[in-house]
């Protein structure tokens, strides 16, 4: 029952953490501000996502899953119902720069990661898959509920629905036992091979962090928080523009469990290359697609699918790399760098324009090759330890 709520608490999260990105276009245009008036709030909470996550992290070793997971909630509630009050550029920079970026702190992936590798690295992929597909699917149903009640009725209808939905997950929370073990235990002390194990884990925690800024900033950066106003920007309606973002992902739930799958019965190291090298290629094909509604519809599932398989990945590979018992408190720091990647490109995009997509396709499609030949450079699993249990 516990894991369930959680479950379902992430679900609930996700459907509402869409509502910005989808639906900036509209409160810009209701509210008569510049594109640089929305695009700015939402890359602000991508950055504090990525600062507060390993306070976060912090949080579900030291108080276990539900009160953080309460104040998360509850601090999500409150900026959606503040949005609809929203009237000039600094109140959005507060409720989604500030509140909805506080309350990301607390992600799929950092909770998905800390309760998948408990068992230790064999099938932590699978564990953390289920967990973390929770999070495109809230996704999706946030994107197609809400698009179609801002189109029939208001978009401040669509934030206070959204606002009392995650109030009421939160009551649930309060109301379901959660065990406060929400930590692994701690590792041994260091002996006398700690100092040379330390400095080898520290060049693969780099490498890892690098593959997470990419994995950030080609999805969270460069999609996530940019897509919708690109299929805007090239002509689709609101009801068309999250429908393609639906469709992408549910591309990434579907992913987060093959892969999850995957990466225990396969080279994690492997898979995370090929992954990457896909992903490239796709950022590489979309500025030849013409943006119509049928090909960025065919690009969200591919794209969608692949994004999502490549973090079971990188947790199973953490856990190996770094320790099983490491994984809740580096997780944590991934997700800045993962998230920070995610604000520069972000950031970068709405500076330059939705002219210069093309560019920054490119640019980050490179970067995705990159990080295809960093990751051969980590220690995969052995082969006893992905066919165990």
């Amino acid at each position: 029952m516990a894991s369930a709520i959680v479950a379902f608490a992430i679900f609930a999260g996700s459907a509402a953490r869409v509502l910005p990105a989808l639906l900036a276009v509209t409160v810009q245009q209701d509210l008569g501000l510049q594109p640089s008036d929305v695009s700015l709030p939402i890359t602000l909470g991508i950055a504090v996502s990525a600062c507060v996550s390993p306070f976060a992290a912090y949080s579900l070793e030291r108080w276990g899953v539900r009160a953080p997971l309460i104040v998360s909630l509850a601090l999500l509630a409150l900026s959606l119902a503040s949005t609809t009050h929203a009237m000039s550029p600094w109140h959005l920079t507060v409720v989604w720069g500030l509140g909805v970026g506080f309350s990301g702190s607390l992600s799929a992936s950092l909770l998905g990661a800390m309760v998948g590798s408990r068992g230790g690295a064999a099938h932590c992929g699978t564990r953390f898959g289920l967990l973390a597909s929770m999070q495109p699917l809230g996704s999706a149903a946030g994107l197609l509920l809400a698009s179609r009640a801002a189109s029939a009725l208001d978009w401040r209808f669509a934030f206070q629905a959204a606002a009392v939905g995650v109030l009421a997950t939160a009551f649930a929370v309060v109301l379901v036992p959660i065990s406060r073990r929400g930590a692994l235990p701690r590792g041994p002390k260091s002996n006398r091979h700690g100092t040379s194990r330390l400095k080898e884990e520290n060049w693969r925690f780099w490498v890892l962090a690098t593959t997470f800024c990419i994995c950030g900033a080609s999805t969270s950066g460069l999609i996530d928080g940019q897509l919708g106003m690109l299929c805007m920007g090239a002509g689709l309606g609101l009801t068309s523009s999250a429908d393609v973002m639906a469709i992408l992902v549910l591309g990434g739930a579907v992913g987060s469990v093959v892969s999850g799958i995957l990466a225990d019965r396969c080279p994690a190291r492997t898979l995370l290359a090929l992954y990457f090298v896909v992903r490239a290629l796709l950022l590489l094909w979309l500025p030849f697609t013409g943006f119509s509604v049928v090909e960025l519809a065919r690009f969200g599932a591919l794209y969608g699918l692949d994004a999502a398989l490549t973090f079971p990945a990188l947790v199973r590979l953490m856990s190996v790399n770094l320790g099983a018992l490491r994984v809740g408190r580096a997780m944590g720091w991934m997700t800045v760098m993962h998230l920070a990647g995610g604000a520069i490109a972000s950031a970068a995009i709405g500076a330059l324009g939705l002219a210069a997509y093309a560019v920054g396709f490119a640019g980050v499609g490179l970067a995705c090759l990159a990080a295809a030949g960093l990751v051969v450079l980590l220690k995969d699993a052995p082969a006893q330890d992905a066919s165990s249990g």
